[in-house]
């Protein structure tokens, strides 16, 4: 019989998730009289992504951890360099490589008390630097953007275009992002990618995803791409 896939290192990263995370909610729900959303929602939901597609353990920790680098240091008053010595030393000869992966899916990583870079600048970066990535980051990557953008659609058919209220680039900034993510995954075909074929499929349940939100707001993928927030990233 197989060994299971998940070891105790999975709760270990559950723990440090809950423990980094503490405090911190869903964007835009921990307001007016309904509960907030614990953040913690998110990081076991791009883990089950992860999981559905094919991660490895090492994958789905990194997926848990994937924030801890951008909001860790927000929540735990602790430097993100520290956050990223804690994650190596608590998964042994896998800390590395889990620690790699979540710098992969940082776009940035403050200062404890220091805000982020400009919003445009650090989504560029990303995207520029997504076709350079393994297979596994990919991997951890785009189960996040997917689970974003499903918890958009969600929030969009419940309270309509006040959703992206929620953001700093408004409805424009939000789908151009998503939509030029979703063109960035699609185009990546290294042999890394086409032997993974859940991966492959991941790709195309983001590209489903964006295009139903899309279509949802209006508009088609020709108009998304055409904002000029992002234009650079298209040339």
């Amino acid at each position: 019989m197989a060994t299971f896939p998940l070891t105790t290192d999975f709760l270990k990263a559950l723990e440090l998730a809950h423990t980094w995370h503490h405090g911190q909610y869903r964007k835009g729900t921990n307001e007016g009289t309904e509960p907030g959303v614990p953040y913690l929602s998110h990081l076991l939901g791009v883990a089950s992504i992860a999981l559905e597609f094919g991660a490895t353990e090492p994958e789905a920790i990194a997926a848990l951890l994937h924030d801890a680098l951008e909001d860790g240091p927000t929540y735990t008053k602790r430097e993100a360099s520290v956050l990223r010595t804690e994650i190596v030393t608590a998964f042994g000869a896998r800390g590395e490589q889990i620690a790699l992966l979540v710098d992969a899916a940082t776009d940035d990583a403050p200062r404890a008390g220091e805000q982020k870079r400009d919003w445009g600048q650090r989504k560029l970066e990303y995207l520029v630097k997504l076709p350079r990535e393994e297979a596994s980051a990919l991997l951890v990557s785009a189960s996040d953007k997917l689970h974003n953008a499903r918890a958009i659609l969600s929030d969009l058919m419940v309270i309509g275009p006040a959703v992206f209220t929620r953001f700093n680039k408004g409805r424009d900034g939000t789908l151009q992002y998503y939509r030029l993510l979703a063109d960035t995954y699609q185009r990546i075909a290294v042999a890394e990618v086409r032997a993974r074929p859940r991966l492959q499929a991941l790709f195309a349940e983001l590209e489903r995803t964006v295009v139903i939100l899309e279509t949802a707001c209006g508009l088609t993928a020709e108009e998304v791409r055409a904002f000029p927030l992002l234009a650079v990233a298209r040339d």
